[in-house]
């Protein structure tokens, strides 16, 4: 509503926290009673038996519960073991999830408050400062250890969403070093150090500690039958399989990947190959990651920076949105596509990042062309439909191969050059000087 352009103009309007809150609590309830209809339909059908209560590893093959009735030990040929995470929390910040808050007991809020800081300018930072400051009723402080936000990601991806964070008012504390947080006078009061050794103080209503999230491994008795951990207390695990090779563990529980479809993956593969029916290991470079951003960001395969740190030569294409028809027509012009491709002939595809409306609809195909360990060339022959989004998709494929619509040696906002495993860059269009990538992180 707060858009403008568009051609309509609101000149009130009001948004309850609360019931935005209870919707999203609706849409919880909707998903959990779909899954609670199937345990009840396969409970009454014999081949499931549920147990709520509380686990305990005993041997390789027993498992104690307890339940509010008591306990009792059940015995299995396999076990999976897949009890989650829960947010990291610090020791010298006085978390009571009503004041300083984790994501768990950020939605417990009654109202929008009228500042916040969030410590950690990780996925799940800045998406609730995408959140929060998107609504324009909270002052939103994020503070942020690295040069930069998402330090994982690409600068130049990034630096788009910072971008849009402080077009949002958020106040980024780049560089900044936690002294101190706690609780004055029903307020949150904290103070930062910069390298220069400079300090400031803040005070604000209410912070979001995002740092990061813990295993669920306390009182599994993993170590009672001599299960590995490691020293975060994730379990060691190959393949899914621990150190004892009929107990499995699977998603947060593990060091890997934390995310919903990397843990639903490796909870399917874990059962196949159990009985032998798996048709080979978790393929992990083809996962898919959406980041709830504005704009949103969504990813498949390698970044730059992990072609870097790996010593791979590759080949970069990426085209802004102003240049895609679909984006100028819906007047969401801030984005970018950015492909990875090997530097060979065969230019099979090592990553894509995409960043804008749509993004996350905008990556599939390359995630099954990558699981194919295939090349751009047919990418760029297929036809799109028109308008859409991943017609951008395809120009970057045909950037690569020389023959795209918009050259990127007319406009400086398409880029295509190739990086070599020491990491010099080097344009591959004539006409476009290596200087537009001379900021290029070699970290």
């Amino acid at each position: 509503m707060r858009a403008t352009g568009f051609g309509y103009e609101v000149r009130e309007f009001t948004h309850s926290y609360q019931s935005m809150i209870d919707e999203m609590h609706i849409a919880e309830q909707e998903r959990y009673s779909q899954l609670a209809q199937q345990v009840d339909y396969f409970c009454s059908e014999g081949s499931l038996t549920f147990k709520q209560g509380t686990g305990k590893l005993l041997s390789k093959n027993d498992v104690q519960i307890t339940t509010d009735s008591g306990t009792e030990v059940i015995t299995a040929d396999y076990i999976v073991l897949a009890t989650g995470s829960r947010p990291r929390k610090l020791k010298h910040i006085p978390i009571d999830e009503k004041i300083i808050l984790t994501s768990d007991g950020i939605t417990g809020l009654d109202s929008f408050p009228e500042s916040i800081v969030i410590l950690g300018a990780g996925v799940i930072g800045c998406e609730f400062a995408t959140i929060l400051s998107n609504f324009e009723r909270t002052r939103v402080f994020l503070i942020d250890k690295q040069i930069r936000i998402l330090p994982f990601e690409d600068e130049d991806i990034a630096e788009i969403v910072a971008g849009k964070l402080q077009e949002k008012g958020v106040v980024i504390h780049r560089e900044a070093d936690l002294i101190s947080m706690e609780i004055k006078d029903g307020k949150v009061e904290y103070q930062l150090r910069y390298p220069d050794g400079t300090t400031e103080t803040h005070m604000v209503d209410k912070a979001l500690i995002s740092v990061g999230r813990v295993p669920n491994t306390e009182g599994l008795g993993l170590e009672d039958i001599g299960i590995m951990t490691t020293g975060q207390n994730f379990c060691e695990s190959t393949d899914c399989t621990t150190n004892i090779p009929n107990v499995f563990a699977v998603g947060d529980l593990t060091a890997d990947i934390a995310l919903v479809n990397i843990a639903e993956l490796e909870g399917r593969y874990a059962v196949e190959k159990a009985y032998g029916m798996a048709s080979g290991p978790v393929n992990y470079s083809n996962v898919s990651t959406i980041m709830f951003l504005n704009p949103e960001v969504a990813a498949v395969g390698m970044n730059e920076l992990q072609a870097r740190k790996a010593g791979i030569a590759y080949r970069v294409a990426s085209i802004d949105f102003t240049f895609i028809s679909r984006a100028i027509a819906k007047r969401r012009k801030t984005g970018v596509f950015k492909i990875l491709v090997s530097d060979d002939d065969d230019m099979r595809i090592l990553g894509i990042r995409a960043v804008g409306t749509h993004s996350s609809s905008n990556i599939q195909a390359m995630a099954l062309l990558i699981h194919m360990n295939k090349g751009i060339h047919e990418l760029a022959e297929m036809v799109h439909a028109h308008p859409s989004m991943p017609e951008g998709v395809q120009e970057c494929a045909r950037m690569l191969l020389g023959k795209s619509i918009l050259k990127p040696e007319v406009f400086s906002q398409l880029k295509c050059y190739r990086v070599s495993a020491e990491g010099e860059v080097e344009a591959l269009i004539k006409g476009q000087s290596a200087i537009l990538r001379t900021s290029i992180d070699r970290k």
